[in-house]
């Protein structure tokens, strides 16, 4: 029975219910139990919680994520219950626990679509706004029914949480966006709601190739829309990085001349400076501006709050700018290298990620077959790391430097590494992140913390918390990289929010792809340095340095 259940788990896909039901049917006669319970019991034990005005479902929903895909048709079976509860409230809280239950598998259980779709018609509000949710990870596919129940949920006139989170599971739809759903996105940019506005923008971020109707709509919201201008910028820089960069240019320069205490001037010069360093060498003719931005803040003197923030975010884009296109080689500095990094680099990657084998073991696995690393191999690792954080960081608070100070102090460590630049480097990672802070802030923040740990001695590599080896100071690189990954896996951990998400937009990635997006740039951040060709940090660093200097 051990092997059969062991083939129907490797056959188990989130597409076909008929093999849900069958891995569903060997748990049962296997007799199979997740901390002393079948997944139909832990099921049992949420219905029952749910009923409770204070119950505690924390154990149930952990029990449940591990057990996975086979826990599904269980929670079908309580979905498609007519009535679960004699008062109203206990039979919403039951369904809003089971939908809670059904996004937690990976990968996404998108037979369950029908079911939650079904959903939307119930009297309970919070049942309907949660089942939208759930769409937006089921990502279904954009049949008639589909759209049509969530058009109208669009229509809702007293609801704007509603109305937002429609459109957020519009914009998930897997497949071309139709004509009806572009038109209610445009319409809805004149909603009174700046959260549904910028679900709009969300959902207008889809359409690609954009139309002129489509891209003439995000200029007027940039110029017309205060609450939601970064966002509009954003989706514009996604979809025309032409058309965005004079708007990108005018609000960046907003940064030279503004008063001290002008913080929303400051973040939205910031931002723009982040939106351009993520279009790389389509940036280029904004270097005129940077040059500007960076002798605008020598002038004002270290006394200036902003000074150091605009000097670090021009740095960025100037680096975005010298990575996006090949360096010249007179530009490239030749070196030793490390031959056998360099082998390791050149193998493969992280396999994917499955439920026998989680997204921290494969990653940690990955970083063990590298071998024994000396610090400067480990730190030039931690940088590369870094960097996707940094860049995770700057969306949402881009006016907190932390994040490229300490990217920074990393870079300069590489260059000397010496007392005084490992000194300043720890104490700008010497901090502890918040709770309050969104969950992709909260992991870049703990990569970050890690990543300047790394160029301290190894008896002082002392940390608390880790995602991987608890106090291990020998898996610090593992646990820094999935810290990084989490980041990039938005909405991987919980923590009390306090509604970050809602000032830009969030790429979401799956499992595989952000595992593949970070071995990717861990590879080419330090590949070329391991076989001796030239030093993306060291050559990089002087160049856009250059840039910002010459005239």
């Amino acid at each position: 029975m051990g092997d059969a259940l062991a083939e129907a788990r490797r056959r188990a896909s989130g597409d076909d219910l008929a093999s849900l039901r069958r891995l569903d049917a060997l748990m049962v006669r296997s007799g199979f139990r997740h901390a002393d319970r079948t997944p139909r019991e832990w099921v049992a034990e949420l219905v029952a919680q749910g009923s409770l005005r204070r119950g505690d479902t924390y154990d149930a929903h952990e029990a449940l994520r591990a057990i996975g895909l086979g826990a599904v048709p269980a929670l079908l079976e309580v979905l498609a219950k007519p009535q679960l509860a004699e008062k109203e409230s206990a039979d919403a809280n039951i369904r809003l626990n089971v939908l809670e239950a059904l996004m937690a598998p990976s990968p996404p259980p998108r037979c369950a679509v029908p079911a939650v779709m079904g959903l939307l018609s119930r009297p309970s509000a919070r049942v309907q706004r949660q089942a939208m949710r759930a769409l937006v990870y089921l990502r279904p596919q954009p049949t008639r029914l589909a759209v049509k129940l969530l058009l109208e949920a669009c229509q809702d006139k007293t609801q704007w949480q509603a109305r937002a989170t429609a459109l957020d599971a519009l914009a998930t739809l897997d497949g071309p966006v139709p004509d009806d759903v572009l038109h209610e996105a445009l319409k809805r940019l004149s909603d009174e709601s700046p959260y549904v506005r910028r679900s709009a923008l969300r959902l207008l971020g889809r359409c690609t190739p954009p139309s002129e109707a489509v891209l003439h709509a995000l200029e007027e919201q940039v110029v017309l829309d205060d609450e939601s201008r970064v966002v509009a910028l954003q989706v514009l820089s996604w979809l025309s990085p032409s058309r965005a960069l004079p708007l990108l240019d005018k609000t960046a320069r907003g940064l030279v001349g503004l008063l001290p205490n002008d913080r929303d001037g400051v973040r939205q010069g910031l931002f723009a400076l982040h939106l351009l360093a993520g279009m790389g060498a389509q940036a280029r003719p904004a270097v005129g501006l940077l040059r500007r931005v960076v002798t605008h803040a020598v002038k004002r003197g270290h006394g200036d709050p902003f000074t150091w923030r605009m000097r670090v975010h021009a740095e960025s884009v100037a680096d975005a700018i010298v990575r996006s296109v090949p360096l010249p080689v007179e530009a490239r500095t030749a070196g030793p290298g490390s031959p056998r990094l360099a082998l390791a680099l050149a193998g493969p990657g992280p396999l994917p990620v499955d439920a026998e084998h989680p997204d921290s073991a494969r990653l940690q696995a990955w970083v063990d077959s590298l071998g024994p690393l000396s610090q400067e191999e480990e730190v030039r690792l931690c940088v590369a790391v870094a960097r996707v954080a940094a860049r995770v960081w700057d969306r949402h608070g881009p006016e907190n430097d932390g994040a490229q100070s300490a990217l920074l102090a990393l870079e300069e460590w590489v260059l000397a590494p010496d007392e005084a630049h490992q000194r300043q480097a720890m104490e700008i990672g010497l901090f502890v992140p918040s709770q309050l802070l969104a969950s992709e802030l909260f992991n870049a923040a703990w990569c970050l913390h890690y990543a300047t740990l790394m160029v301290a001695d190894a008896e002082k590599r002392h940390v608390g918390f880790t995602g991987l080896t608890p106090r291990e100071p020998e898996h610090l690189l593992a646990t820094c990289a999935f810290a990084a990954y989490r980041a990039l896996r938005s909405g991987a951990c919980m923590t009390v929010d306090e509604g970050w998400r809602d000032s830009t937009l969030t790429r979401m990635r799956t499992s595989d792809e952000a595992l593949a997006f970070l071995h990717r740039a861990m590879v080419d951040e330090v590949l070329p340095w391991a076989r001796g060709d030239w030093d993306p940090i060291r050559d990089v660093l002087r160049e856009r340095r250059r840039l910002l200097t010459e005239e």
